[in-house]
């Protein structure tokens, strides 16, 4: 045996017989919580409302899809509003026509980890799990050739040899990392929801970590971190213990995770779609929400606009700087265009993309629109030809005044549309919420200044390339990767899904996925400079595609991932707001149980809806979660 693993050894019973004595080892094991009911007597409590109230839920991710599917149940009556052309979010997908064949795509890769309770129910509840299969392995490549490929297998989930397992599958880790009972390792096994975040949300997580074992952090703490979409030395401590609470320390069903067999689409948003329509959820896709409307204290209704149409007063122009292509004006955060026909006419449309609402700008090679975010390409009329989007650009009026000015506006009918409701559930991103909560007259100045403080983190990227060369087989389909400027992970979806397996069988090429987490500020250059940047990063990871040609691509930067900054928890809005009425979900709310991206997303529709029931004096539904508290909190 050689002498490391004789001494790990050693420390391992060690430790273990520690934690047997002291604690005892079956007190100090995480175990699956569920949430209290707000009534002692909840089982007792009627299911269904006698009179059917009407809920309008707006955004259709997984936080808005879980609030409708619930309610609907219930019997209420659900309007679902989402300003793109298909429910999902972050999830969702669209087709592009890759060299004249039509493929599915979508917003990256996402991993379903065994503890998204809420998640992994909804999806068993409507048969969805055959649309899953498992990955078998965690592995972290990192640049630093002296650490290679760490490997997180997941081999146990019994605390602390689950801890244990991960020090004896790293390289570079040992337990004397875990010398000092005191030290502030530990407390990422003692993370508390209220002592945590009381003590140490205002101090970041790099700075944090500074007294920490170098090869500690550098092998799993900021690798892991950094999937939390948010820059180390901008993560708040309390908000990083809680991630690894969440996804390793607290859960007692370990690291494994599952893959969608097909696209997203396919296995998950399309399959909720219709089981929500179903249940008679109206599902109003390509529409969004201009602002909510109070009347004695409580919502009323809200107003809807076409996505795009946001031009948000007037604003007048010099006829003479309107050419006969396309020019874009600006009028503060509004993007417009304007141009002559062969009549001399004056045209106007919104520059705001119909799919999420990003600027678009003149796509050179068709003359019309392409918006660099999620690939919708538009005519040079403005008709979508491609990308997640079905909307034209919205249409202005452009109305000649006699002093030599052009005042282009919003057309009135585009934003006159209303929906009542009895209770609403805001289910957007921060973005989206922060627009509405802005534009609406609210009697709560608590609630518009939390949401108004909500922050998204540095951007994302991520870039799908079709090669004409093929990858060698892979381990796993997924890697993290550390100490490259950009690139965070990695995907081979040719070695994943059946249709990109297809495609790279006839074309005898591959095709990859490339992720950027949180691209710090200095790092947001020309697209061109990234792309050479990370292609040279993904010849490094894959050598063997050094000589590989793109032959098709798709690239996108988004800024919607919520901010953890420190400091922000206290003034963090949760799911309950002062309007009784008004319900938030979402990712990036205050939550007192631990649960990160697209479980917290679910969790949080599923807490609002039963805010409703609550109201209603109905049955709420069992919410599960991970413990608590970590293993090692008094």
């Amino acid at each position: 045996m050689h002498r490391r693993h004789f001494i790990r050894n050693v420390g391992l019973i060690t430790v273990a017989g520690t934690a047997l004595g002291t604690a005892g080892l079956y007190a100090i094991q995480p175990r699956r919580s569920t949430l209290p009911f707000a009534s002692d007597d909840n089982a007792a409590l009627p299911l269904s409302p006698s009179t059917r109230k009407r809920v309008v839920v707006v955004g259709g991710g997984l936080a808005g899809i879980a609030a409708s599917y619930e309610l609907a149940k219930r019997g209420f009556d659900v309007t679902l509003v989402e300003r793109s052309s298909n429910l999902g979010g972050r999830l969702t997908g669209w087709d592009v026509d890759v060299n004249g064949e039509t493929m599915a795509t979508e917003h990256g890769f996402h991993g379903f980890f065994n503890q998204y309770y809420n998640l992994n129910g909804l999806l068993a509840e409507n048969g969805l799990r055959d649309n899953f299969k498992p990955v078998l392995d965690y592995p972290v490549i990192f640049k630093d050739p002296a650490k290679g490929t760490e490997s997180f297998t997941n081999t146990t989930t019994l605390f602390p040899f689950n801890l244990f397992a991960v020090v004896d599958q790293a390289k570079s880790v040992s337990l004397l990392d875990f010398n000092n009972p005191t030290g502030r390792l530990y407390e990422v096994m003692r993370y508390d929801p209220e002592k945590t975040f009381a003590r140490l949300d205002d101090l970041d997580f790099k700075t944090f970590c500074e007294r920490v074992n170098k090869p500690m952090v550098d092998t799993i703490i900021e690798p892991f971190a950094h999937t939390s979409f948010n820059q180390f030395h901008r993560y708040s401590t309390a908000e990083g213990i809680k991630f690894f609470h969440f996804f390793f320390l607290g859960n007692p069903d370990g690291m494994g995770y599952d893959q969608t067999i097909d696209d997203a689409m396919t296995s998950v948003i399309t399959p909720l779609t219709n089981a929500l329509t179903e249940l008679g959820v109206r599902v109003t896709t390509g529409a969004e929400v201009d602002r909510l409307v109070a009347h004695d204290g409580r919502i009323s209704k809200i107003i809807l606009k076409r996505p795009g149409a946001i031009l948000g007063a007037e604003h007048s122009i010099n006829a003479a700087a309107i050419g006969t292509e396309w020019t874009p004006f600006w009028n503060g955060p509004d993007l417009y265009y304007a141009k002559r026909d062969p009549q001399g006419e004056i045209q106007g449309v919104s520059g705001r993309c119909t799919h999420m609402g990003c600027p678009v700008g003149l796509d050179a090679a068709t003359g019309g629109f392409a918006c660099p975010c999620h690939g919708a390409k538009y005519d040079s009329n403005g008709v979508p030809t491609t990308g997640p989007t079905i909307v034209p650009l919205v249409e202005l009026d452009a109305t000649p005044m006699p002093d030599g000015q052009v005042k282009l506006s919003a057309r009135p009918e585009q934003s006159n549309i209303e929906l009542a409701a009895d209770y609403v559930v805001l289910a957007c991103d921060v973005p989206g919420v922060k627009a509405i909560i802005a534009q609406s007259e609210l009697s709560s100045p608590e609630l518009v200044s939390s949401v108004e403080r909500l922050g998204v983190a540095d951007p994302y990227i991520v870039w799908r390339l079709w090669l004409d060369g093929e990858c060698p087989p892979m381990a796993v389909p997924f890697y993290t990767v550390s100490g490259w400027r950009y690139t965070d992970s990695i995907a081979i979806y040719s070695q994943m899904q059946p249709e990109s397996e297809d495609w790279a069988r006839r074309h005898t090429g591959s095709i990859i996925e490339l992720h950027a987490y949180a691209v710090e500020p200095e790092n947001v250059i020309d697209e061109a400079e990234i792309k050479r940047i990370m292609r040279a990063e993904l010849d490094e990871l894959i050598p063997a595609l050094k000589d590989a040609k793109i032959v098709y691509d798709i690239y996108t930067m988004q800024e919607n991932f919520p901010r953890w900054a420190p400091g922000d928890y206290a003034g963090r809005p949760g799911v309950q707001t002062p309007i009784d009425n008004l319900f938030l979900a979402g990712d990036y709310l205050r939550l007192e149980v631990p649960a990160n991206l697209m479980e917290a997303a679910t969790m949080t529709g599923r807490m609002a809806a039963n805010q409703v029931l609550v109201a209603e004096g109905l049955r709420e539904n069992p919410i599960p979660t991970v413990d608590p508290k970590g293993p090692l909190a008094l």
